[in-house]
């Protein structure tokens, strides 16, 4: 533990523990008030800070971390008139105004899909305030805390129990009858188990205050998206000049800036929104520059990039900064900029544009098996970002690709499992944690920068990816899932958020 004592991080932990407060939230069933009151248990995290080097022998995180201060749900969600032994009367994937609620003892909320488990999170408003979808560096946060707090988090990662301790009727929580007859399928006596009802050690700080089932029962749905292995990080922003800003201006004035610390310093891209009459602009800038005055001017502005149009904006007009990364570890994602692949010549010859690579990753080289929808092709020649492949690798099947189509180098840290599979739920990717990402923009989020077959004692827990389609973040692991979620930062990139199933649930938080 680097850069720490132990009487330092004995004090760390104490004070953390002194701060966590169980709070009962008081709120309506309904979104538009016209439920009834309802009580939802949530823990606030109070701020900490993780010393830099810490873990990974000095080397993460690599500078101080400032996380907590939030509300987050004690347990995995469920419906306001949910039961021990029914999920409620609101049609699971179909919220409408129903509002998620944090309870003890009940059937959680599952067979929901990300979208609607974000309604049915924002459904719940506190004093005015929504909720929401607890995001990816909530989840971190929690992970991290538990990590830094040294509990050995248990969890129902095996049918019932934590498959570390013993096969004792005390170390099994309440199984959950609504999916008895899947749980009898298997010859199992518990699966799915009702909100909150494992040992103390599911908590997160193993006392009675603490957040239940980080680890197991449910993988649970968190904000995050990524695209054929990219993600977008955004942060928003606002025009701050009172005569708003002509088709031409090259300088752009900008106020109530999110996280400026975290804007790319230069080379920048942001988004300018809409605002009726006019359109939506992307512009790139060259510098960041502080004003010292709250406000920030962005210079040599080149307006009207990605296909768009540059575009007089009033004050006020709503602004994203937008950053792209790579997940995959050792590899990279682009998009296919011409007609190139969309045809079943075999080699092929197309070029990418938008290219990011991911943690460990280099520029496109002969040999690399990429992945383009369910297709796998190999590079046998590279000119620039001019490509030639040869196609249907490994058994897959050959198929014309659009121009935009996101493009993919396989990790080469992980398997490639499954490359013959067609569909939303073909080829994919997985190991365990080794090392995490150490951006400025990622050091919080618990994503992996190198993986391997085995992990770590560090990390412990696994990681699964598809490197085409949209993926939504899962977190946490299941019932079925075993030594891969022992710690709180089991990572699955694999489903598209369209996805419902039994074994998927969510929770709820709200910033402060």
């Amino acid at each position: 533990m680097a850069n720490v004592s132990k009487l330092s991080l004995a004090a760390l932990r104490d004070r953390i523990n002194a701060g966590t407060r169980e709070v009962d939230v008081v709120h309506n069933s309904k979104a538009d008030g016209s439920g009834t009151t309802v009580v939802s248990k949530m823990i606030y995290v109070p701020k900490f800070r993780i010393p830099a080097g810490l873990w990974d022998e000095g080397t993460f995180p690599p500078q101080d971390l400032n996380l907590g201060g939030f509300l987050i749900d004690k347990y995995q969600a469920s419906q306001p008139d949910a039961t021990n032994s029914s999920r409620g009367s609101t049609t699971a994937n179909s919220p409408g105004q129903t509002a998620a609620v944090s309870q003890q003892g009940v059937v959680p909320w599952t067979d929901i899909n990300w979208d609607n488990a974000k309604i049915a999170c924002v459904n719940r408003k506190i004093n005015g305030r929504s909720c929401h979808l607890v995001t990816m560096k909530e989840w971190a946060t929690i992970a991290f805390l538990i990590k830094l707090l040294g509990h050995d988090i248990r969890g129902n990662n095996s049918w019932g129990r934590d498959y570390r301790d013993p096969d004792s009727w005390e170390y099994y929580g309440i199984a959950d009858p609504v999916v008895a007859s899947y749980t009898a399928s298997y010859n199992k006596t518990h699966s799915r188990l009702l909100t909150g009802t494992g040992p103390i050690s599911y908590s997160h700080n193993g006392m009675a205050n603490g957040i239940f089932d980080i680890v197991g029962n449910l993988w649970e749905w968190v904000d995050f998206l990524i695209d054929c292995g990219r993600y977008q990080a955004v942060k928003s922003a606002a025009i701050a000049d009172a005569d708003g800003i002509t088709a031409t201006d090259t300088a752009i004035t900008i106020g109530g800036v999110e996280n400026p610390e975290l804007w790319p310093a230069t080379n920048g891209l942001v988004l300018i929104k809409a605002e009726g009459t006019n359109t939506d602009e992307y512009v790139i800038y060259s510098q960041f520059v502080d004003n010292g005055d709250g406000t920030y001017t962005l210079t040599g502005c080149q307006r009207g990039q990605n296909g768009t149009s540059p575009s007089a904006h009033a004050n006020n007009a709503e602004i994203e900064q937008t950053t792209d990364y790579c997940v995959i570890p050792g590899g990279w994602t682009a998009k296919i900029a011409d007609a190139g692949l969309n045809n079943t010549t075999d080699p092929a010859t197309f070029t990418i544009e938008e290219l990011v690579l991911g943690p460990g990753g280099s520029n496109p080289q002969v040999g690399d098996v990429l992945q383009v929808e369910n297709e796998q092709v190999t590079i046998t020649a590279v000119d620039g970002m001019q490509l030639t492949v040869s196609r249907g690798s490994n058994d897959s099947t050959v198929a014309a690709h659009a121009q935009g189509v996101g493009i993919a180098r396989i990790s080469p840290q992980m398997p490639n499992n499954n490359p013959t599979a067609t569909g939303d739920y073909g080829a994919y990717q997985y190991g365990r944690f080794l090392t995490m990402r150490t951006e400025a923009e990622l050091q919080a989020l618990a994503l992996p920068a190198s993986v391997s077959s085995s992990g770590n004692e560090e990390w412990k827990d696994g990681f699964w990816l598809r490197n085409y389609g949209q993926r939504a973040a899962l977190r946490g692991g299941c019932w079925s899932i075993g030594s891969y979620a022992r710690a709180g930062f089991a990572l699955r990139l694999l489903t598209p958020p369209s996805d419902a199933n039994l074994n998927i649930g969510f929770r709820a938080a709200l910033s402060l």
